[in-house]
Parts: C-alpha cells; structure tokens; sequence
C-alpha cells in the first residue's frame, strides 16, 4: 500500500499527526527562545487574574484561559505558547471534521493541511489573544451549524448555540460571522425549513444565555470597547478596505504555492459535481462573507482595518479551494501536499526561533520577548520594598512594563493600567492610596495623565538592564517610584 492510499484510508490518523506536530514545534519555538511573554500574553494575563467578562478593550475569554492554565501550571511561560497551539489543533479538527461532512474525507485532509501554508496558521500564533481565540470558535460554528442545518440531533443546535455565544467573548467582531450564518440559512431552502422545529429557536436561547454577560458589560460600559475599536480603526496604522483584502490574499501566497506546487491548477479542476452544489455554497458564504462583509462596513462608515482581524476568518480556505477545484485532486495530490506541509511545520518554527536568536545578537533595539523579564522584576521589586518595607500589592504603569514586573511579583499584585480607572477598574484612587503602588514605565516615554498625578511631588529613580552582550545594544531604561502604602 502506498503513502497515499494509507492516508486516504486512514486521514483521521494524519489529521491528528498534523495536531501533533503543530502543537510540539510552536510550542517549542517560543518556550526555547523567549525569555518574556509576547505583549499579547502579558495583557490577557493581567486581565485574566482579575476575573472580568470583559475589559475597555476587548472579552476576556483569552484571559480567563490563560488564568486557568496558569493556576495549574504553577506560572511557568510555556503552557501559554501550547494553550495557543491548542487553538490552531482544535480549528484543524473542527475544518476537517466539516470537511469529511461535504467533501469526503480525503478532500477534507487535503483542505486541512493546506491551511499550514496559511501566514496566520504559523508565525503569530505564538501570541495568544482574541483573534487566535475567534480561531477554534469560528470553525466550531460553522461545523455545528452545517450538522444542525442537515436536520441533525438537537445536541447539534445546541452546540451551535453555545460555540456561536463563546466567540462573542473571544472578540465582537464574531458578530460578522454570525451575520454571514444567519444569511446562509435564510438562503439554503433546506436549512431555512429547519426555523420550523424547536432547534434553531433552543440553538438561539442558549446562544443569548451564554452571551447575556457581554451584552450587559457593553450596556452597562456604554459600549466602551466601541469606542477603542473605533480609534484603532482610525490610527494611521489601520489600513483601508482594498488593502485589508489584498492583505489577505497575500497572507495566503504560500498556501496557493501548494496547491499549485501540488497540481491542484489545470486542465479539468474545475470539473465539480452538482451534488456538492450546496456544499459550495456553504464554503462560500461562511469562508468570504465575513471579510467581505469587514471590508464593506469599512467602506460604508470610513474606517480603516487592521490585518490581523482577518486572522479568524479563513479556516475555511482549504475546504474551499478543494470545493471550486475537485477535477485534479486524488492520492497523488495528497501525498504532495502532505509532504509540504511536513517540510512547513518543521522549517517555519524553526525559522521563527531563529529570527528571535539572531535578532537578539544582532539588533541594538530588543524585541519585547527577548526583556530579561525576571532580573527586571527582580529588581524593581526588591528596590520597591527596600523602600516600603513590604511587596508591591498595586503596579501601575503601562501594561507591558507594569505587566512583567506584576506576573513575576508574589502575591499576585493587580496592575493598575497607566494608573488609569477606565482601563483598571479594579484598582481604584482609593486602593492606591490605602495599599500603595509600585509606578514603573520606560524611561524616555511620556508617562500617561494617571502616573503622572501619582507621581507628581515623588522622587523618580531609573534602573538599566542589559539584554543582549553585544556592543550594539542599547539598554533597556525603567524610570519608577514608590507611592508607599498608608500608615495603619
């Protein structure tokens, strides 16, 4: 039996080797060669520890995960990179579980592996955050909803209920993908005879009891992560419509090299079935409605977009491409396929850590992962309490900076951002001024409004951490102070 015709007849198998393989290596990747978490990370973690449904930002499902594990982890930094590889193994299962559904399982596998050629199935995944999150979420939905709309078990609805509620507190922007399912089954003849039994209306009662919470945060923030989407689409950083979509053509140039690279193109591969007539239009609605939808709101209202919000929306693209371009595919194909993605999922983790080594030897500026997280935590603490005579119970400043010193802090100190209510309800004025804090932020940078009235009248010190030996590298600089706590 050849590689082909075993995999074909066993895709379940490889589906969990691909699992497998990009669990290990984008764990392994950053847990070798970071010695500070991505910003990403050290964001949701100081929300996470507050155990808030959501923040002046975003939801706070990525926090509340990233809590989790790291409560049972102990606090060590690498469980955070493989809760993040989990969400990518967990949206290959979900593709290819829906793909056997309308393809056949040996399309399905071929779709699924296509997606390591996918820019956001590799190099960013090691930040775990909402768009990483929405990942799993969204192809979860789209699976429960096909099953539940082919007249499936109640279970199903449910299911679609409950993946639809759990993306609203990944990010907000799920929302377009639950406008591009409504539309679908209002379309498709046989989904919309579905609105007739009890599943959809049990599917849509438990998708408003999960997402309940959210609704009320915005109601009662007056939709305040509205207000931050709206300036993040607005900064000179977000680019227009046109170029988000170009942008996501171009984040999938790998992906097209295999298929091409893979013989997929050409004579006859537009030969399909009308038996997967429906299934097309199912890949087409739930794979490009949201962008397209993104891009045309942005049109419509003159607001920019930022790339990776395109990051959730593409699980689909393999079973797709597979779905207009049935004529060619067979074992051959696969066995093609199969081999580039191996090669990708070896080459690209490797890749990334070497730019992280190389980078650090040789750039004068230092990416955040390469901070020397623990000697600065370590010493800003202890200079905290030589002066106070006690740990830090409150950090404040910017949350990267505030954020290293407090997840490497015992006792577990809140991190009042830019000593800022909006941004930290959890730490009032009052809290300051009754439990102290330690204000930290990097020298050279203005300090936002909230630390410069906790400073004002205070001495300010500075200390200087060297991250890299080379000649080259210009320090890392922390300005910072104490404001002690009040006497009893």
């Amino acid at each position: 039996m050849t590689i082909s015709e075993q995999m074909l007849s066993r895709p379940g198998r490889a589906v969990v080797l691909l699992c497998a393989a990009q669990a290990l290596f984008w764990t392994l990747a950053p847990a070798l060669t970071h010695s500070a978490p991505p910003l990403d990370v050290v964001e949701m973690l100081v929300w996470g520890r507050e155990g808030v449904v959501a923040t002046f930002k975003h939801p706070n499902l990525p926090g509340l995960l990233l809590e989790a594990v790291r409560l049972v982890s102990g606090g060590a930094l690498w469980p955070a990179y493989a809760l993040a590889q989990a969400c990518v193994a967990a949206s290959f299962l979900a593709v290819y579980l829906l793909g056997r559904d309308l393809l056949g399982p040996g399309r399905a596998l071929a779709g699924t592996l296509l997606l390591t050629g996918v820019f956001y199935y590799s190099w960013p995944t090691p930040e775990m955050n909402h768009n990483l999150v929405q990942m799993p979420l969204w192809a979860w939905t789209c699976l429960a909803l096909w099953r539940s709309a082919q007249g499936g078990r109640l279970a199903w609805w449910l299911l679609l209920g409950a993946f639809a509620g759990l993306s609203l507190w990944a990010k907000y922007s799920s929302g377009l993908l639950l406008a591009a399912a409504g539309a679908w089954m209002l379309a498709d003849a046989q989904a919309r005879a579905q609105l007739a039994r009890i599943g959809p209306w049990a599917a849509l009662a438990v998708f408003a009891l999960v997402a309940a919470p959210q609704a009320a945060f915005l109601v009662e923030t007056d939709f305040l992560p509205f207000d931050y989407a709206l300036a993040r689409a607005g900064s000179g950083r977000a680019g227009g419509p046109l170029s988000f979509l170009l942008t996501q053509i171009a984040d999938h140039a790998v992906f097209l090299l295999m298929a091409l690279a893979a013989g997929l193109f050409g004579r006859g591969a537009f030969r399909s079935s009308p038996e997967e007539a429906r299934a097309r239009r199912f890949l087409i609605v739930m794979g490009l409605l949201p962008a397209l939808l993104a891009a045309l709101m942005a049109a419509l209202i003159g607001m920019g977009l930022k790339d990776m919000w395109g990051m959730p929306m593409f699980n689909l693209s393999g079973l797709l491409l597979l779905a207009l371009l049935p004529g060619r595919f067979e074992g051959r194909r696969l066995s093609r396929i199969t081999a580039m993605a191996a090669c990708l999922l070896i080459l690209v983790p490797t890749a990334y850590a070497a730019s992280v080594v190389l980078r650090a030897e040789r750039s004068d500026k230092p990416s955040r992962v390469v901070w020397p997280q623990e000697e600065i935590a370590a010493r800003l603490l202890r200079a905290y309490k030589n002066e106070t005579g006690a740990m830090p119970q409150i950090v404040a400043g910017p949350v990267w900076e505030a954020g290293l010193v407090a997840l490497a802090a015992p006792g577990m100190p809140s991190v009042s951002i830019d000593g800022d209510e909006r941004k930290a309800p959890w730490v009032s004025e009052q809290d300051i001024v009754r439990k102290g804090a330690l204000v930290v932020w990097r020298t050279g940078s203005k300090p936002a409004p909230g630390l410069v009235s906790l400073t004002a009248g205070r001495v300010t010190r500075e200390e200087i951490f060297r991250w890299s030996a080379s000649a080259a590298a210009r320090p890392i600089r922390i300005t910072w102070t104490a404001v002690p706590p009040r006497a009893r």
